[in-house]
């Protein structure tokens, strides 16, 4: 039966119709062209190339020095990705331990992923829900994020399995691993106790998902992960401790059959990627293209500083002015010149007896024949600064960074230029954050939600219609949410705060947009003001005299009916 099915099942005979797929047959005189080298020469083609053997595409051609014994291998996605995974990922690892640029890179992406923590804002989908007063579908929401903090800020740690981390911890952990390897996973565990949630999180080193018995790759388990017959990931097989670990006692051979969920969709084991190509069973770390180039910079940088520093060490010598055929001759050990010991070992004793010293001491005489002389030899290293900076930009570039968040080198910045640096790298920090989130942290806010309805804490919202559905039947409205991450940040807090508010003024945005932009809910924001507002008004005070001082010392802030000249 093929797996190539298409249509809706009331469309079909039977909910396995599928195309017939046929063959198709070889050419009878076709041949295969890989493995072809053909020399560049000009009675094949002209001097770009252009010859018999030459596709359209130069890429696709052979007659150029470019291409000549270009063949790359053809693979899947899998037999790419499978076969070096292991090697690749030690070698980053290896890196990012030794490497101070790796590891900044690795540290300033957690920051902007995750940083000091993610805030969920509940967004239930009340149309879905059948709710049509906002005023319900905003309690709704308030409630699902009350019980998320529940779990996520319980003191005693219940949402970690292991009691250790707090759930902040525990997602800059998995960014971390995210980041450095392209894959994070964890299982979702249940330990009841006294705590309000029997749900926890336990990570897993992504090397623990492997094949049992580190048996080949198969079609229907392939990197630990076991697929069904459309590809779809039905279980995980995870060894109970990691290969390395010698005081294991033999668990690190043995292997465990999670599955990937529940027969009624409840999430076990959770395995976050993001693909690059279809039929990607594991993930290959993004810095595998950047791993031989930070090793060979971090390699240059160490032999510099060790030359600088043999350079700086060696401030003197002594020279001796005796043909080069005498030195040789006098220079070997052992043995004796007349009743007198050999040339050498006298040296070396009186030497022993009466050292050259530098920095104060003075050098006593040497013997005949030598002299000292000081090292006025500079070490040119002028160049290597320019050298570094060119290969961190790419660096940069392919991990999605700005090179001064790189390398914390902001001296050549103006504004405009931090601005719009700021500006590109935030829509990749977006879309890095949105993946985490979808991919790693909404499991785990499934589980705990799930478990939050199934006792009760959480109870479907009365509507026009009745009840609004079960949360099993409609999981997805329930778990609309935004997850809020560090704040992009401002460089020049003034004006950005001056356009914030000219945005919303011309009703390009919204005050929901600018306080998310900081990382705030606005709800709160307006609730923690009415508190505020009340208290100022206890004592007398209000948020008008404050402005007001403020104002005081640069003059008022005209209003949009009063600016007639072009915004600076």
């Amino acid at each position: 039966m093929s797996i190539f099915r298409f249509g809706r099942r009331s469309s079909l005979p039977s909910p396995d119709a599928a195309f017939d797929l046929v063959p198709i047959p070889a050419q009878p005189d076709g041949r295969a062209l890989e493995g072809i080298k053909v020399a560049a020469s000009a009675e094949e083609g002209d001097h770009q190339g252009h010859g018999p053997l030459d596709a359209p595409y130069r890429a696709g051609g052979y007659g150029t020095q470019d291409t000549v014994g270009w063949f790359p291998s053809s693979g899947s996605a899998d037999s790419t990705v499978l076969g070096s995974k292991d090697l690749t990922l030690n070698r980053i690892r290896d890196v990012v331990r030794n490497d101070p640029t790796a590891r900044s890179a690795v540290e300033r992406l957690v920051d902007l992923v995750v940083g000091s923590g993610l805030r969920l804002t509940s967004k239930p989908d009340a149309a879905a829900l059948g709710i049509t007063d906002p005023k319900v579908a905003r309690a709704l929401g308030k409630s699902i994020e009350r019980e998320w903090r529940q779990f996520a800020d319980d003191p005693r740690r219940t949402c970690d399995a292991t009691r250790r981390l707090s759930a902040n911890a525990m997602f800059r952990l998995l960014a971390r691993t995210w980041i450095m390897g392209g894959e994070c996973t964890y299982l979702l565990s249940w330990k009841p106790g006294p705590q309000r949630y029997s749900t926890c999180v336990m990570a897993i080193d992504p090397d623990r998902l492997s094949n049992p018995n580190q048996t080949i790759e198969t079609a229907s388990i392939r990197g630990g992960v076991e697929m069904g017959p459309d590809g779809t990931p039905v279980a995980y097989h995870v060894r109970e401790a990691h290969s390395a670990d010698w005081w294991a006692a033999g668990r690190n051979w043995t292997w465990t059959r999670v599955p990937r969920q529940t027969s009624w969709g409840r999430p076990v084991f959770v395995h976050g990627f993001e693909p690059d190509r279809e039929g990607q069973t594991r993930a290959i770390s993004p810095f595998a293209a950047l791993v031989l180039r930070l090793r060979m910079i971090g390699k240059h940088a160490d032999h510099e500083l060790a030359a600088a520093a043999a350079n700086a060490i060696f401030t003197a010598f002594v020279e001796s002015d005796l043909p080069a055929d005498q030195v040789q001759e006098r220079m070997t050990p052992g043995g004796s010149i007349g009743d007198r010991k050999s040339w050498a070992n006298y040296v070396l004793g009186w030497l022993d007896r009466s050292p050259a010293k530098v920095g104060g001491v003075r050098i006593p005489v040497m013997p005949p024949g030598t002299k000292v002389s000081m090292n006025a030899s500079p070490r040119q290293t002028t160049s290597f600064p320019a050298f570094q900076t060119a290969f961190l930009h790419s660096i940069a570039a392919s991990l999605n960074i700005s090179y001064e968040q790189l390398t914390m080198d902001w001296s050549r910045v103006n504004y405009s230029s931090a601005r719009a640096a700021l500006n590109e790298v935030w829509r990749s920090i977006d879309r890095m954050r949105q993946a985490f989130a979808e991919q790693v942290v909404a499991p785990a806010f499934h589980a705990v939600i799930e478990e939050a309805f199934d006792k009760g804490f959480i109870v479907p919202p009365d509507t026009d219609t009745g009840a609004a559905p079960e949360f099993w039947d409609a999981p997805g409205a329930y778990l609309r949410a935004r997850w809020l991450g560090p704040a992009k940040g401002a460089i020049d807090p003034l004006k950005e705060a001056e356009a914030s508010g000219m945005r919303m003024e011309l009703m390009t945005s919204t005050l929901e947009h600018e306080c998310a932009a900081l990382g705030h809910d606005y709800l709160d924001v307006l609730d923690q003001i009415a508190i505020e507002e009340a208290e100022m008004a206890a004592r007398g005070l209000s948020r008008r005299s404050a402005v007001e001082a403020v104002r005081s010392s640069r003059g008022p802030i005209p209003t949009s009916e009063d600016i007639t000249d072009p915004v600076e």
